[in-house]
């Protein structure tokens, strides 16, 4: 059995707002700190999308084929131990039958929904990764574990191969990240960081994509020519950061990294600094990626909550979900660190209890 390590926490009360999400977040009230653990890994699987509301954290995954699950706790840690619900699985026959990729659960405008990448199952026969599009199901009621129904496609006027979709809401505006290819390459490499602006959570306007990242650093192309997999990280002083993944997934060489928006359109390339990497390989876990959007923690400090490889052996049947709490830097950008691995983290009084 692979040892799991504790990371010792405390909680304090208070009310927290996470930083750019806007989601009222009750503490853990005590007169005294109150010491618990978080145990990681928390459970095997790939590409966590993790949300809390109303005390609780919602871990949303895809089966790879046509399903997307969910679980629910109190605590991060017990997302491992949570029994998985099926909430939907798509039909047979459709453009969006076949290899359900990376669903994300995002909690907007009042209305839970669920983005993913999915593909046509060509009548049965395996699917082509070249048919992948972004699709979204939407909650019929306030409780995502409930019943949810299926929207439809999401996509701009070029209808390129898209996976990978979040949607953040920032002065003022909606904005979809994702992550495609050159026009007519099919999910061929480079995989690149696209944007478009939003009317509403699901309505891009009828405008193209506009490129914001192309891999051109060498930790970003020594395997493949890969980004893909971005949140946004809306920090201290409005401070925009779009975290991605980078380089081949199946390797040890994947990693995280950034573009911190420096001002002007948030829909043009030389509106960002690329910084990398900011988390890769270390502390017995490889290949660190998949993030889920930021969880909220205590005092500003969220978590970063991602899967990693845990042996150097290429191949994806070895990722397991990790969390680790993440502070902001002086200029508003989050400070990922290390992977603490095995190695333990003690966050202090102040990190409410996971």
């Amino acid at each position: 059995m692979r040892r799991k390590h504790a990371i010792a926490l405390g909680a304090a009360g208070a009310l927290l707002v996470a930083g750019g999400l806007g989601i009222g977040i009750p503490a853990v009230k005590a007169s005294a700190t109150v010491t618990c653990t978080l145990s990681n890994p928390i459970t095997p699987g790939a590409d966590p999308s993790v949300w809390y509301r109303n005390g609780l954290y919602y871990l949303v995954q895809s089966d790879g084929a046509r399903s997307i699950n969910i679980r629910s706790s109190s605590t991060i840690n017990g997302l491992g131990t949570a029994t998985p619900r099926t909430i939907w699985t798509s039909p047979t026959g459709t453009d969006h039958s076949a290899e359900t990729w990376a669903p994300e659960l995002e909690y907007l405008n009042g209305q839970w929904i669920i983005y993913f990448a999915a593909a046509t199952d060509e009548g049965g026969d395996p699917a082509t990764n070249n048919t992948h599009r972004i699709f979204a199901i939407t909650a019929n009621t306030q409780d995502p574990s409930g019943s949810w129904s299926f929207f439809g496609k999401i996509t701009d006027s070029t209808n390129q191969w898209s996976i990978d979709p979040t949607v953040f809401f920032y002065n003022s505006n909606w904005y979809m990240l994702w992550s495609g290819t050159p026009t007519g390459n099919g999910g061929n490499p480079p995989q690149q960081i696209y944007i478009a602006h939003m009317s509403d959570p699901l309505h891009i306007d009828q405008d193209y994509r506009r490129l914001i990242a192309n891999p051109d650093q060498t930790w970003e192309t020594s395997v493949q020519a890969i980004e893909e997999g971005p949140e946004a990280w809306i920090g201290p002083n409005n401070t925009l950061t779009i975290v991605y993944n980078a380089n081949a997934s199946w390797t040890t060489s994947y990693a995280l990294g950034e573009l911190v928006y420096k001002g002007g359109d948030l829909t043009t390339y030389q509106s960002y600094t690329k910084r990398g990497p900011v988390f890769s390989s270390g502390g017995g876990v490889y290949g660190p990626g998949g993030e889920s959007i930021p969880v909220p923690g205590a005092a500003g400090v969220n978590w970063n909550i991602y899967h990693a490889k845990t042996s150097t052996a290429n191949g994806w049947n070895d990722r397991e979900i990790f969390a680790q709490p993440v502070p902001w830097n002086t200029d508003g950008t989050p400070n990922f660190g290390t992977p603490t691995g095995s190695a333990g983290y003690n966050e202090g009084s102040e990190q409410r209890c996971g």
